[in-house]
């Protein structure tokens, strides 16, 4: 009889529930630039009836809804933009703090146990029970101790959403092909007179207790598994999932490319237009110096007449080491606002990402949106959504010859192929990072933890019920 109101329980415990309440976690302003990815999951959600909080760092304008950490300090950057401005000229303030670094490596803090901001802040601004937390950014907020400290507090699922590396391995943004990894870190490439048991080695250890007290389900496409795999922390882990980017596919939308055009008083006479852009141009890893190497391969197989045709869009910041060298016509528009975007894409043939070190870009995910192709390398969420789906092109990673044969390729399209490209780039997006293709596949990872838990509940109750 005992057996059998057991079996009872656990058969009342597996009946569907009702929706989870989420939090999401970022530590950018939502409004701004990527930041923008962490307010398309709040809003998909929401659009979709879900119970959902966004807590930022800072309060956002205009958000009176967002949940916030701290109140603005002053002379603290208010927005993205200008944090990129300080990042760029201030190494010691782009780290967060006083670490001897070099290379292209960037630590938000040096010690796990001590993070950007103190816990108990981020707690008091939890202000009631939720299912999930869904991080999002990290940057000069939280850490592995917080992420502890949260789950101590409301014994949820925690869910690690990855726009970069921070949360993989010792520290760092973005591992590259850095050998420590594999081994836990230690003698950090990244740091001056790294040790055997330096800050890396050390955060990485206690990375790993959390990670086994709080097991998050960690999220990442086809080229973040790949890195996940290679890492000491996540090499056996598993509670990995394979999920494709969110886009608001109502806002980027294709436009008529002449409309678009002569919205920026583009000459009619440039009739293949590419575009390019990130935040900060000169960042090693975007690239650039693989774009510039293919861009003049492409020119060199065209005619005189054909160079005159070809334009080139330029957007982001510190941008001079890069359009210095450009071999063909272009046009610099700078920091592009988010309402401009889907015109910018809209008006070029197509957009060329030369990331070689990414999650991403959502930049992709944008361009391919409005309907326009991307050639990128085989890295990030090109993987996904470019490569083998006739989109547009992804060539070997850190060939320029491959990637300015990918330009040519579409260069060399018919109207009929081009427009087939176009349609096919649109049909993705709409196949794959809609708002409600992300809402179903976020709730059937939530319910397919959730059973497991039940599942080792009710067997541990079996056990004790025997023993």
């Amino acid at each position: 009889m005992k057996f059998f109101l057991l079996s009872l329980k656990y058969k009342n415990t597996m009946q569907t529930d009702k929706s989870p309440k989420t939090l999401i976690l970022t530590a950018v302003d939502p409004t701004q630039g990527t930041g923008t990815v962490a307010l398309n999951f709040f809003k998909a959600l929401k659009r979709n009836g879900q119970d959902v909080d966004l807590l930022t760092k800072y309060p956002v304008k205009g958000h009176p809804e967002f949940l916030y950490v701290l109140p603005v300090i002053e002379g603290e950057p208010k927005n993205n933009e200008e944090q990129i401005i300080i990042e760029q000229n201030t190494h010691s303030v782009q780290t967060g703090c006083q670490i001897p670094q070099q290379g292209n490596h960037a630590f938000d803090y040096a010690y796990e146990d001590e993070p950007p901001v103190d816990p108990s802040f981020v707690l008091d601004s939890i202000k009631r029970p939720y299912d999930i937390i869904y991080i999002v950014f990290w940057y000069q907020l939280i850490s592995y101790k917080t992420i502890r400290a949260i789950y101590d507090k409301l014994h949820c699922q925690i869910h690690f959403r990855c726009p970069d590396n921070q949360p993989i391995a010792g520290g760092c943004h973005f591992i590259g092909n850095c050998p420590r990894v594999s081994d836990g870190c230690g003698f950090c490439p990244g740091l001056i007179n790294g040790e055997a048991n330096d800050f890396t080695k050390r955060n990485v250890q206690y990375r790993k207790k959390v990670l086994r007290h709080v097991r998050p389900i960690v999220y990442g496409n086809t080229h973040m598994q790949m890195i996940y795999k290679q890492t000491y922390l996540f090499r056996e882990y598993k509670r990995l999932e394979t999920v494709y980017p969110l886009v608001d596919n109502e806002f980027f939308h294709p436009i008529d490319k002449l409309s678009a055009r002569q919205q920026y008083g583009i000459n009619p006479n440039k009739k293949f237009i590419l575009f390019f852009g990130c935040t900060i141009l000169s960042e090693e890893r975007k690239g650039m110096r693989f774009l510039l190497e293919a861009l003049n391969m492409f020119h060199d197989q065209l005619t005189e007449k054909q160079r005159k045709e070809v334009l080139l869009i330029v957007a982001g910041n510190f941008a001079e080491p890069v359009i210095s060298k450009l071999p063909f016509e272009y046009k610099y528009i700078g920091y592009v606002p988010m309402d401009q975007l889907p015109v910018i894409y809209s008006m070029a043939n197509a957009f060329l990402c030369p990331s070689i070190d990414d999650a991403g870009p959502s930049m992709v995910n944008q361009s391919l949106s409005c309907g326009t192709p991307v050639i990128a390398f085989q890295i990030g969420t090109a993987l996904d959504m470019v490569m083998n789906h006739n989109t547009g092109y992804c060539a070997e990673l850190y060939d320029a010859k491959d990637y300015a044969h990918g330009i040519l390729h579409i260069y060399n399209r018919t109207v009929d192929e081009f427009d087939e490209i176009c349609h096919n780039c649109r049909k993705i997006a709409l196949e794959r990072t809609t708002d409600e293709s992300f809402v179903k596949e976020f709730l059937r990872i939530y319910d397919k933890y959730k059973q497991r838990n039940r599942i080792k509940l009710f067997l541990r109750r079996i056990w004790e019920f025997f023993v």
